[in-house]
């Protein structure tokens, strides 16, 4: 065995650039206190948003709802900054050794959870065998982890079960909790129902009141080891579903940011000066996951009939208001190792025949949909109207995420159809796809139950290479794969509209966020 270390310094040259040829970009210092001065003043942010949390189990963050309101409360191991690179947040450095199967992080001292408990190596270790454990949300990006142990109060060594170069990046996604206090309140659930209204996180901001389905209130942790007197003094995150509702609030004076307005909202909003428009990249795609392993949707031409009945410019207008474009790979935009498909087109005539063809006429299938996101209620009209146009008798099921989860769960319960989002974890292809298409993930984040013997041992031969073009090359095979047994509907690249009234610096991209990272804001000056 070649025992070398592999500096952790390289790697997000190996995870990030576009053909996973090394680039000089490397790790970057986590910015601390902009400001420098004293820790006073006044301020606040009130965020609207259709951004319901089910949960703050900052486990469950894979949703984007949950996500938006957990972030602030939270702080990772490593991040990702606007330009993909990737920063050290509670770790200060890390190595692999041994064929990248052992990563060993040093973390930051002096760093203080909410509660006012020391952060140490500890917590490292229970957040993630917590993780393991409770086996959902985000845990799908950790299945190589065997165990970990605290060697100092600093110093935590991670044992992997196997290669996986992609795992520093994956703890972007960890969010590190205070293991004596969610010790206290574990239960009989591991605290997933204390922490679905708790928090017991380290990050820019803590909890002050929380109205589940209502609002959030955020005031800035003082003892902060980034403390930056630049952040509001307090946020508050209203969660109003109703875009009218969440526009009139904005334009009361009620609301300094608020996001998921209708297009002609936008359009009339940005005529006044007193307002910004922000458009930012997301890393976030619209799918219509269809069950591969059950129902009508099991006949691969059945697919191809939905891939190809679909109206893809009717969502571009009237779900996204043309803020967005169509999706042109099975990756996320902005993710290098792509395989590029021509954007999808409508083709009414071609599905009706192979319908016919499948002998599936008049057949019932569910479409489920979150009635919660606009996006999906638009979408869930289209597919209906479509599926109904090539003779199919299809109904819409209305379902939150944790509904939608349990469906999923069952084989016996798994809609034919699933409109939902994904997005890349962190920027690199592995383990999106990982997660998206291994068989060992059906009835988890394999929401379309996918499974082809040839992909998953593509996945494991890349996920585990340490040649990088020998790794881009088996995952532009799982694409071409994957494309080919119209496993899924690749709708859309939503882009992220936000409108604020210029009370904050600007609304910075975050990589590893669906919408944005709320501990990121910064008062205007």
């Amino acid at each position: 065995m070649n025992h070398k270390k592999i500096r952790a310094i390289a790697l997000p040259a190996l995870m990030l650039s576009a053909a996973f040829a090394l680039t000089s970009c490397g790790i970057q210092p986590a910015g601390t206190s902009n400001g420098g001065g004293e820790k006073g003043g006044s301020s606040q942010i009130v965020i609207g948003s259709s951004n319901l949390a089910e949960t703050l189990d900052p486990l469950q963050a894979a949703d984007a709802h949950n996500d938006f309101n957990i972030a602030p409360l939270y702080d990772r191991i490593v991040d990702f900054d606007s330009d993909g690179k990737m920063v050290w947040k509670l770790a200060e450095s890390g190595e692999f050794s041994d064929e990248a199967k052992v990563l060993t992080l040093k973390l930051r001292s002096g760093v203080k959870f909410h509660s006012g408990n020391p952060l140490t190596a500890k917590d490292v270790v229970y957040t993630l065998d917590r993780a393991i454990k409770i086996g959902s949300g985000h845990a799908a990006l950790f299945t190589d982890y065997a165990s970990s142990e605290a060697v100092d109060d600093t110093t935590v060594k991670i044992n992997l079960k196997k290669t996986n170069l992609d795992f520093l990046g994956a703890l972007a996604n960890l969010y590190v909790l205070d293991s004596e206090l969610v010790k206290r309140n574990e239960g009989s659930d591991n605290a997933q129902s204390w922490l679905g209204t708790h928090e017991a996180g380290s990050g820019p901001f803590s909890m002050d009141k929380y109205s589940p389905n209502q609002e959030l209130d955020l005031k800035r942790f003082a003892d902060y080891w980034g403390f930056d007197e630049g952040r509001p003094d307090t946020v508050i995150l209203r969660m109003i579903n109703d875009s009218s509702a969440n526009r009139d609030e904005f334009l009361a004076g009620n609301v300094d940011i608020t996001m998921g307005l209708a297009a002609p909202d936008v359009e009339e909003i940005q005529k006044n000066d007193k307002y910004e428009v922000i458009n930012n990249p997301s890393s976030r795609t619209t799918y219509a996951w269809l069950n591969n392993a059950g129902g009508i949707t099991k006949d691969p031409k059945v697919r191809e009939a939905i891939q190809l009945a679909y109206d893809y410019q009717g969502h571009l207008v009237s779900a996204l208001g043309n803020v967005g474009q169509l999706a042109d790979s099975i990756l996320p935009a902005g993710i290098g190792c792509r395989v590029d498909i021509p954007k999808p087109e409508q083709d009414i005539a071609k599905a009706k025949q192979l319908i016919a063809d499948a002998g599936v006429a008049g057949s019932k299938l569910k479409i489920a949909y979150q009635p919660t996101v606009r996006e999906f209620n638009a979408a869930g009209t289209l597919m209906q109207e479509v599926l109904t146009e090539i003779g199919l008798k299809p109904e819409l099921v209305g379902v939150t995420y944790p509904q939608y989860v349990a469906l999923v769960a069952d084989p016996k319960t798994t809609p034919e159809v699933s409109l939902a989002w994904d997005f890349a974890p962190f920027p690199a292809p592995g383990p999106i796809l990982n997660r998206q298409y291994n068989s060992e993930f059906a009835g988890q984040t394999n929401y379309a139950r996918y499974s082809n013997p040839k992909v998953d041992a593509l996945l494991n031969d890349a996920l585990t290479a340490t040649d990088l073009d020998t790794a881009c090359a088996d995952y532009k095979q799982v694409q071409e794969q994957v494309i080919a047994d119209h496993a899924s509907v690749y709708i859309a690249y939503p882009a992220v509209t936000m409108i604020t009234n210029k009370r904050v610096q600007g609304i910075p991209f975050a990589p590893t966020q669906q919408d944005f990272n709320v501990g990121d804001l910064r008062m205007a000056k």
